[in-house]
């Protein structure tokens, strides 16, 4: 009987090691494991189980933006307006989740054909119709939440983007992250200080509740949030001082329906990320990891 059991953990932990490998071999640069235990706290219709009964697993991938893309959105906060495209491509809708897209359908083929029924769940914009990718990862042990609300790792702080395969294999879970603080409040509020529209208040917080931990980060006002994001400040139309989500539809009528470089919505999603462009977090770290050098 023992024979058996320790033979069955080591079949667990063989499975979780290919897993992780065949992952990493579809070029992402972050991959994590949570139990769906971790996810009985999400609203109902969210958790992973709404959308596979009798799921075990949730493997979620991170895949790293180029440096040389945020820096191109700082260009455009600058005034260079067209280097926005850059940054919507390379590091917003584009790219990272076709990436994405990709590595999550392969991962579910892999799985699927050692006889466990795998889900892979859409990344950008239409991820968020399904169960929240940050939660997730932050879930899967990758990171925590800075205060802006996104999940932050210890390699690249904010700056990846996430996607989730449900899976009902069962795989050896990650620890959730117990590392040095990533994110302090009491040294730092880049983020409040560089949202252009206030989304990002100083003090008022929500807390959720993965695992054993209890995560906290900002109560973001998502009009105001999707206001800077789709560009509405950029075309000088007058703005509400407390926008609703009617407002944001009105003001969205006026303007074109499809923007150069949007692809996945009729709106541009791409115009603002300044809170996770301007991020401390990880920054020195990924200079040195990867130009051997300090900015």
């Amino acid at each position: 009987m023992l024979f058996i059991k320790l033979g069955w953990k080591m079949g667990i932990k063989n499975l979780t090691h290919e897993v992780k490998e065949f992952a990493l071999q579809q070029d992402v640069d972050l991959v994590g494991i949570a139990d769906v235990e971790r996810f009985v706290n999400a609203p109902p219709g969210l958790r992973p189980t709404d959308f596979l009964p009798r799921a075990k697993s949730v493997i979620v991938l991170g895949f790293r933006l180029p440096l040389g893309a945020l820096e191109a959105a700082k260009r455009s906060y600058e005034g260079l307006r067209s280097a926005a495209q850059i940054y919507g491509v390379h590091a917003y809708q584009v790219v990272p989740n076709l990436r994405l897209l990709f590595a999550a359908n392969a991962l579910a083929r892999f799985l699927e054909k050692k006889g466990f029924i795998t889900m892979p769940l859409p990344s950008g914009p239409l991820g968020g119709l399904t169960i929240s990718h940050r939660h997730a990862a932050v879930a899967a042990g990758l990171g925590e939440f800075g205060w802006m609300g996104l999940a932050v790792t210890p390699q690249y702080g904010p700056r990846q983007r996430w996607v989730s395969v449900i899976t009902r294999a069962e795989l050896e879970p990650d620890p959730l992250y117990k590392g040095p603080k990533l994110c302090d409040r009491s040294k730092c509020s880049v983020c409040v200080k560089v949202c252009p529209t206030g989304a990002i208040p100083e003090g008022e917080s929500k807390r959720v509740v993965i695992g054993d931990r209890i995560f906290e980060y900002a109560k973001i006002n998502p009009a105001k949030c999707a206001i800077a994001c789709e560009g509405l400040r950029e075309f000088g139309i007058p703005l509400p001082e407390n926008p609703t989500w009617e407002d944001l539809e009105k003001l969205r009528q006026l303007l074109p329906r499809f923007p150069p470089g949007s692809l996945f919505t009729p709106y541009p999603t791409y115009f603002c990320g300044r809170c996770l462009i301007y991020c401390p977090i990880g920054e020195d770290k990924l200079l040195k990891e990867y130009f051997g050098r300090e900015e």
